[in-house]
């Protein structure tokens, strides 16, 4: 039998399969050696260790090639799951830094109340489902003891704050006009129904009130030529019109036909009622930013009747119209707690409404609460921005009330807020019955703090008119002093019956968005952190296989030279007995 040298023995470790055929040649050799051996007691049991340990010779060496075919897979396999988490991990740490640290996510919700031309927003604009209508709150002041105090008997004028009356309110837009440069032009449309069950009077009931339309005229006649001037002066004379009159309270909101605003003195109308005008379509347009543009001048005013200043105040400052609808605002604002500039219109000028505080609302919805200055209407000695207000007046006015007789095509209006709030007590002086308060009478507004529109509050104003005695009124109003103000009415505008839907809707913007927004935000850094984990296990579990497998070649070199070359040395033992 020839017997395997050592050159061989090295040739055969470059094959795995050559390496099995001569262990196995060698183990067979071997077992039919010790069946001819079974008479020697002493080499029997050597060679029966020899062949155990050929065995396991055998046994190790298929185990190790086999492991080597094994582990080429297994290696490509990790890899591929390599390949996936890495791919896992650089779209979460994207996603981690969009979520973290840009707008991205809120950008794209606030994109959804851009106004764009026949999108759902903005037909939802255009023509909102009437549960969201607001409610037109009036109180008017009645003149309770006007022929005692001219009489003399009483010291004071007493006004009674009777009401609220109180009105649905739909606003449409009309007139609507998509322009080039991302601004849509448009005119509101009012129409109201009165809701007696929430009203603490009735329209019909009589009040005693100031003859507006004959205080107005003695203001207006001093503007006409000389002729027209003496005319009128001898037919309103004519009248005997008395300076105070009784109307109903609709008559004096929505309208009567007046004989001295039918002179038509710079009225154009026959008819007069102080909500008059806010019936039906406005006369006013408007044009606004749709925000498609640039999100942060959305809703921002742009032209107020065609022009982009106003021609009433003594500046451009006070004449700019820059504020907002106050029915949305620009969302990124609420960010930075800024003024919020409100252009309203029955001011035609703006005001600005200031962060309060943080509020939670209608069972824990949080909004954030904005109300207007105390010092919107002082005098610019205590509000130096105001400077500009007063200066189409021959004096300026004490704080608390504005003269918007430019606004009101010359009839001496002067707005303020109700009840004359933080106005300077000797407006009010001579009157019973005004009592400011900050909850009853301050202008607020909780906004929406992702997207920026009212949820709830309450827009507050008080019409009053200024005695100017002149030609008509100099034997009329002899007890009232000249330049009196007047109190008319005050109206409070706010956010309508919330209904379930109404809360559910609200609850979803607030609490659903944030949740969707908390769930990506955290979600992509536990996606970043697991999978960068696995990536860092993965290579390390690759290397120890790696290691593991260099160290079996390394075994295998040195084990099958030395099986092989005791397979050779008990194979020169068996011919050696044979002999």
């Amino acid at each position: 039998m020839q017997i395997i040298d050592d050159q061989e023995s090295h040739e055969i470790l470059g094959n795995d399969e050559t390496v099995k055929e001569h262990l196995t040649n060698c183990n067979n050799s071997q077992t039919r050696s010790l069946s001819r051996k079974s008479s020697l007691n002493v080499s029997r049991n050597s060679s029966k260790e020899n062949v155990v340990q050929k065995q396991h010779l055998v046994t190790t060496v298929f185990e190790l090639t086999g492991i080597q075919e094994k582990e080429g897979s297994k290696e490509f396999g990790t890899l591929i799951l390599l390949g996936v988490m890495l791919l896992l991990f650089i779209i979460s740490i994207t996603g981690f830094f969009i979520m973290w640290f840009t707008e991205y996510y809120n950008d794209t919700m606030l994109s959804q109340i851009i106004l764009k031309n026949d999108s759902e927003s903005t037909k939802n604009w255009m023509n909102p489902n009437p549960k969201y209508d607001t409610l037109l709150k009036v109180h008017i002041f009645n003149y309770t003891n006007i022929d005692k105090y001219f009489a003399g008997i009483d010291d004071k004028i007493k006004v009674e704050d009777i009401g609220p009356l109180t009105y649905k309110e739909h606003t449409t837009k009309v007139n609507v006009s998509f322009n080039n440069n991302y601004t849509v032009t448009f005119r509101d449309h009012r129409t109201y129904q009165f809701l007696p069950e929430k009203s603490n009077c009735e329209e019909r009931e009589i009040f005693v009130l100031p003859n507006v339309p004959l205080i107005s005229a003695s203001t207006k006649i001093e503007k006409i030529n000389i002729f027209k001037k003496i005319m009128a002066i001898k037919i309103i004379n004519a009248y005997d019109e008395g300076a105070f009159k009784t109307l109903t309270a609709h008559e004096f909101l929505w309208g009567y036909r007046d004989r001295i605003v039918s002179l038509d003195i710079g009225t154009g109308s026959s008819h007069f009622g102080l909500l008059m005008n806010r019936n039906g379509t406005s006369v006013d347009s408007l044009q606004i930013n749709t925000g498609e543009d640039d999100i942060r001048k959305f809703s921002i005013i742009t032209q107020f009747n065609g022009q982009p200043l106003l021609d009433f105040w003594a500046d451009q400052k006070c004449n700019r119209v820059d504020g907002s609808d106050a029915s949305m605002f620009p969302p990124h604002i609420l960010n930075t707690r800024e003024d919020l500039q409100v252009f309203l219109q029955v001011l035609c000028r703006k005001i600005p409404l200031s962060f309060e505080k943080e509020v939670t609302i209608l069972n824990n919805i949080d909004a954030f609460r904005y109300r207007t200055p105390l010092n919107v209407f002082s005098s610019p000695e205590n509000n130096p921005e105001n400077e500009c207000y007063c200066h189409n007046t021959q004096v300026c006015l004490p704080s608390g009330v504005i003269n918007a007789t430019k606004c009101y095509n010359g009839a001496p209006i002067f707005p303020s807020f109700p009840h004359f709030f933080s106005g300077d007590p000797k407006i009010y002086k001579d009157f019973d019955g005004i009592m400011p308060s900050r909850e009853l009478h301050q202008t607020y507004a909780d906004i929406h703090p992702r997207f920026a529109f009212p949820i709830s509050g309450a827009s507050r104003i008080q019409i009053n008119i200024a005695v100017h005695k002149g030609s008509i009124l100099k034997n009329k109003l002899d007890r009232i002093k000249e330049g009196t103000i007047l109190p008319l009415i005050w109206i409070e505008i706010t956010s309508g019956d919330f209904t379930d839907e109404i809360i559910e809707n609200l609850y979803i913007s607030t609490f659903g968005l944030n949740a969707i927004q908390y769930a990506l935000k955290y979600g992509t850094l536990f996606a970043c952190i697991i999978s960068f984990a696995l990536i860092v296990g993965g290579f390390y579990n690759l290397t120890q296989k790696r290691r593991q497998h260099a160290l079996s070649k390394t075994y295998l070199r040195l084990a099958i030279p030395n099986g092989l070359n005791r397979c050779k040395k008990s194979r020169n033992q068996t011919n050696h007995f044979q002999l």
